[in-house]
């Protein structure tokens, strides 16, 4: 994960709307936000998945939010997304 110097970013839940907009994934998904310090993880699970790095390259530059993690098993896949916290919204 980057951690850029911008002046703003995406709330998570414009982030969490960017992101499956981006994947194109609508059938028996869900996903969950975790905020850790400094670093926030959007998790999402479907089994509605094609890899795109065009995709995930317009998820990063929209969204500063990262794929740092992906599985897959028994037809569903993990995807997480991740970014650092800008100054005022680490709680």
């Amino acid at each position: 994960m980057n951690n850029r110097n911008q002046s703003m970013q995406l709330a998570i839940d414009e982030c969490e709307e960017w992101i499956w907009d981006t994947l194109d994934s609508t059938r028996d998904c869900g996903f969950e936000h975790i905020k850790n310090g400094n670093k926030e993880f959007l998790i999402f699970n479907t089994n509605d998945f094609f890899t795109d790095a065009k995709a995930l390259d317009k998820i990063r530059r929209t969204t500063g939010m990262e794929l740092v993690q992906m599985s897959t098993h028994n037809g569903y896949t993990q995807l997480w997304f991740g970014r650092y916290v800008l100054g005022n919204d680490i709680s």
